[in-house]
């Protein structure tokens, strides 16, 4: 399948939720420039869109959709390898071994599984109502515990409530997390395996997929030291500055399929008239001036930016367009390069049956399971479970 004079890149989409102008910005867009430098790998990671439920005929659905979604964005079937996760089974058979050299320290400190499983919130919302509770009388908990760590002397109410405090959180913990799927836990391990089974050199992804990919690096390193020189070390690849979108809501969290609102994010499927509609309700900071500072101008940098890839423009040359104007051209502006952008990509989207997306999928898996049959073969030797018969 692959070139041997360049590098292989892999990455890959649940086909859960709707799909927004950031994952379009920050991943689909920046994949389709890889094509020409990389033996790119794509794929629909419907594995993973099962950690939590799923309406079967939806998640149907999406898995076509996602592919779409891929062509739309300017990745080329004939230069890039598009498959589905659950056509190929070297993925699960590969993440059980792994499963096997993975610790429970590796998984319970990954950041995304205490946010998704809501663990981390439990503990946090316990402090608020223990701070709360004991403020009034001698200082929050956050408070005694600096002092704890300091080696300061405590009072005897203070040991008490610091161990209220710990008892308390721990015991939101566990409740959390023993109600939540075994997958939710596990799924940077299967993402381990989908990375590794293709001798993968570099993976795309943003600020909060850093740690998994560091796990799948973990994982590598371990197992050619148990069992011999097995698995490339992939290394991590940021995504381009600027290319983190963040809610139109509130500039301060991400923007999000899964949000609660959808004023957080405009759907790659949303009516052009919806989107703009969304951007001209989009929170600003205070003062007029558009300029990009994340710091001090943090909604209207993040307009910008959307503003820059959607309009083929630089930052810069839209901070002197809108210098003396106010936000109301700006946005007003940007709300119609938003409108142009979504006509021509729904266009592309919709030029696609759902049987030519069957025969790339099709397709895709049958260029891509020998390369994956052949690492875990590789791989049950150097374990010791390969008897040729």
């Amino acid at each position: 399948m692959t070139d041997s004079n360049k590098k292989t890149i892999f990455s890959g989409v649940q086909p859960s939720g709707n799909l927004h102008i950031g994952n379009y910005i920050g991943a689909l867009s920046q994949w389709a420039e890889l094509q020409n430098q990389y033996d790119c790998i794509f794929c629909v990671v419907d594995y993973h869109a099962i950690t939590v439920k799923q309406d079967p005929k939806e998640l149907n659905k999406r898995i076509i959709e996602i592919v779409k979604h891929y062509l739309a964005s300017g990745i080329d079937p004939k230069k890039s390898v598009i498959f589905q996760q659950s056509d190929v089974s070297a993925h699960t058979e590969l993440a059980w071994i792994l499963n096997t050299i993975a610790r429970n320290s590796d998984l319970t400190k990954m950041t995304q599984f205490k946010e998704k499983s809501g663990i981390q919130t439990g503990v946090d919302d316990a402090d608020k109502i223990l701070d709360e509770m004991t403020g009034k009388n001698f200082g929050g908990f956050n408070d005694i515990l600096a002092k704890w760590v300091n080696k300061k002397e405590l009072t005897i109410e203070e040991v008490t409530l610091l161990r209220s405090v710990i008892i308390t959180d721990i015991g939101i913990g566990l409740k959390k997390f023993n109600s939540v799927g075994v997958g939710l836990y596990d799924y940077p391990v299967l993402m381990a395996s989908d990375i590794l089974l293709y001798d993968t050199d570099a993976v795309p992804v943003g600020d909060d997929q850093v740690q998994h990919v560091e796990l799948t690096r973990t994982l590598a390193r371990r197992f050619n030291q148990q069992f011999g020189e097995t698995f490339k070390v992939p290394e991590v690849v940021i995504r381009k500055e600027g290319a983190r979108i963040m809610g139109l809501d509130d500039p301060k969290i991400k923007m999000s399929k899964s949000a609660a609102s959808t004023a957080n994010y405009i759907a790659l499927s949303d009516s052009p008239e919806a989107a703009a509609k969304k951007i001209m309700r989009a929170v600003t900071d205070s003062g007029k001036d558009i300029r990009f500072d994340k710091t001090d101008k943090p909604a209207i940098s993040n307009l910008l930016t959307i503003y820059s890839v959607l309009g083929k423009t630089s930052i810069r040359e839209l901070e002197n367009k809108y210098k003396n104007k106010g936000y109301s051209d700006f946005k007003k502006d940007l709300a119609e390069a938003v409108k142009i952008f979504l006509i021509n990509y729904q266009k592309k989207f919709n030029r696609y049956s759902d049987d030519e997306i069957k025969n790339i999928l099709k397709a895709g898996a049958a260029r891509i399971e020998p390369l994956a049959k052949k690492t875990l073969l590789k791989t049950k030797k150097q374990l010791g479970l390969y008897i040729k018969k």
